[in-house]
C-alpha cells in the first residue's frame, strides 16, 4: 500500500496542468456574471476580489480543467463562500477504481466541510448517487480536538452528493462534521470517507466502500467567529452563542434546550433590512451525547450565503410547530 501511494505521488508530481483552450474567455465570462458591487448578505467585495477564486476553480486539477461542467459544480457549491474556503493541493487517491481528490475546505469554530471530487475510472457507479440528500456519502472531516476536561465527547457527521457530471463520470461530494471542539493546532486533519450509497433507483445499495481505510490529508483554517452578547445567550438558555459568516453555534448543557430549538429554521435580520437564511437541513452539531461522557452540547445552523457578521441585528427561529421567535443580537 505504501509503495502504491508513492507511485501515485510520483505520477502527480510529473503531471502538468495545461491551461485549456479558451480559458481566458471562460474566466471573463464567469466574472461578467458576478455582481458589480456587493449584494445583500454580501462579502463587502467587488469583482476584483473574486478573480483569484474564479481562476482557482477553473484550474483546480486536470479533470476540472477539462470540463466546464465540473468547474461549474464546484463554483456553484461554494457560491459566495469561495473566498472563505481553503483550496487544497488536490492530491489524488485511487481506491477500488474511483479517484478521489479533496478540492476545498470551509470551516468555522464548529462546522468543517470538505468538497471532494470522485471520478469513476472503471464504470458509471456514481451516476446512481442521490443528489443533495445526506446519506449518499458516509464520512467525516476529522480534526484534532481540544481536551475539554469533560471526558469523551461526540459530534455529528454527514455527507452528500451535490452534483454529477456525465461527461467525466465525476461526482462532487460534500463531507461535513459539526460540533467538534477543535484544537488550536489543526495539522493532521483528514477526510475519512467510508462508503457511497445509491438512491431509490438502486434500492439504496452500497456503490463503493473504502475497504483499504485510506484517509485524505487536508488543511483546515476556520474563519473567525464573534461571541454574541448575553441577551442572545439567555434567549437560547445557552452558555454562549457564536456567529460567523458561515453560521450560528449555540453552546449549552441543559438537555431541555435541544427539543426546543432543534429542527427550527433560522434567519438573521441584517442592518439593510434583508434576511440571511439558515434552514435546518442536517446542519446540527452535538458533543456529549450518544453515550459520551460530556454534558455539553451545541446546536448549529449554517447560512446559505455568507453574511457580514457585524450587520446582524436579530435572529428569528421558526419551529417545527410553526411558532416564530425573534431575538435581538448584540455583538462586540
Amino acid at each position: 500500500m505504501e509503495q502504491f501511494d508513492k507511485m501515485l505521488k510520483a505520477m502527480a508530481d510529473k503531471e502538468e496542468c495545461m491551461v485549456p483552450e479558451g480559458f481566458d474567455e471562460r474566466v471573463q465570462a464567469a466574472l461578467d456574471g458576478l455582481p458589480s458591487k456587493a449584494k445583500k448578505r454580501g462579502l463587502g467585495a467587488v469583482k476584483t476580489v473574486l478573480t483569484a477564486a474564479v481562476a482557482c476553480v477553473l484550474l483546480a486539477g486536470t479533470a476540472f480543467a477539462a470540463s466546464p461542467g465540473l468547474r461549474e459544480m464546484l463554483a456553484e457549491a461554494l457560491g459566495g463562500f469561495a473566498p472563505y474556503a481553503r483550496e487544497q493541493e488536490g492530491e489524488a487517491y485511487v481506491i477500488d477504481g474511483i479517484e478521489f481528490r479533496v478540492m476545498s475546505v470551509l470551516a468555522d469554530d464548529f462546522t468543517v466541510r470538505a468538497y471532494v471530487e470522485a471520478r469513476d475510472l472503471e464504470g458509471n457507479r456514481l451516476s446512481e448517487l442521490e443528489r443533495n440528500q445526506f446519506g449518499s456519502a458516509h464520512g467525516l472531516v476529522d480534526v484534532p480536538r481540544k481536551d475539554t476536561g469533560e471526558g469523551v465527547t461526540g459530534f455529528v457527521m454527514g455527507g452528500m452528493c451535490l452534483d454529477y457530471d456525465e461527461e467525466t463520470k465525476t461526482a462532487l461530494l460534500a463531507i461535513t462534521s459539526w460540533g467538534q471542539v477543535m484544537a488550536d493546532d489543526l495539522s493532521g486533519s483528514e477526510v475519512r470517507l467510508f462508503d457511497l450509497s445509491g438512491g431509490p433507483a438502486s434500492g439504496y445499495q452500497c456503490l463503493w466502500e473504502n475497504t483499504e481505510g485510506v484517509t485524505f490529508p487536508v488543511e483546515v483554517k476556520p474563519i473567525p467567529s464573534l461571541i454574541a452578547g448575553a441577551e442572545l445567550a439567555d434567549a437560547f438558555q445557552a452558555e454562549e452563542v457564536r456567529i460567523s459568516s458561515l453560521g450560528l453555534s449555540v453552546i449549552f448543557k441543559d438537555d431541555q434546550v435541544w427539543p426546543q430549538f432543534a429542527g427550527s429554521n433560522m434567519s438573521a435580520g441584517l442592518a439593510d433590512g434583508t434576511l440571511a437564511d439558515a434552514p435546518w437541513e442536517g446542519g446540527q452539531g452535538s458533543f456529549g451525547t450518544y453515550g459520551t461522557q460530556s454534558s455539553r452540547k451545541v446546536l448549529i445552523w449554517n447560512f446559505r450565503e455568507p453574511v457580514e457578521v457585524e450587520q446582524i441585528q436579530s435572529i428569528t427561529l421558526i419551529g417545527r410547530d410553526g411558532v416564530e421567535r425573534t431575538f435581538s443580537v448584540e455583538l462586540p
